[in-house]
């Protein structure tokens, strides 16, 4: 009776760790799946997101800033709703005008800063659509986009996949 009593307590402590490896793994397969898709969204053809821009100008000085990290190398439009925009990605220190369609960068001369305008190239990755700016990237950008008053930004997917992407308005 005492050898059946021990094989039967070794058999139920191997059913229950069996149990436990198996019940580990699978909170282990769902936690993961879960924190590796945390603050991503993703985004579908022609779905669009709003974030609010809302600038703390009671402060002196204020800033507010649009983070973007876009996995999946998504061409993103950005619209505000205002007839001409000036876009300054802060990742390149460049500026892309809406209604001139030109590009502009800060070159330094002669340890002097002059303003180059050029045409938006291909190889950029931007374009326009009427007052809308149009930007194709994979990775990390950060836009300045400091107003005075709230407003709302759309972000919408014009290209043919899905894909995911992270947004973050820092009003400091």
């Amino acid at each position: 009776m005492y050898l059946y009593r021990k094989r039967l307590y070794k058999y139920v402590f191997i059913v229950f760790a069996m149990l436990v490896v198996l019940f580990s793994f699978l909170v282990f397969i769902n936690y993961t799946k879960i924190f590796a898709g945390l603050g991503y969204k993703t985004l579908n053809p022609k779905q669009e997101i709003t974030v609010e821009v809302k600038p703390k100008v009671e402060q002196v000085d204020y800033n507010s800033t649009l983070r973007i990290i876009n996995k999946d190398g998504l061409k993103l439009k950005f619209s505000t709703g205002s007839d001409g925009e000036l876009w300054h990605d802060l990742s390149t220190d460049t500026f892309y005008n809406t209604v001139t369609k030109l590009k502009t960068t800060r070159v330094i001369v002669d340890n002097e800063m002059i303003k180059k305008n050029s045409p938006v190239d291909k190889t950029d990755g931007v374009s326009f659509d009427d007052n809308n700016f149009i930007m194709e990237f994979k990775g990390e950008k950060t836009f300045d986009v400091t107003n005075n008053k709230n407003y709302t930004i759309k972000i919408e997917n014009v290209s043919k996949h899905s894909g995911k992407i992270e947004i973050f308005v820092e009003n400091t």
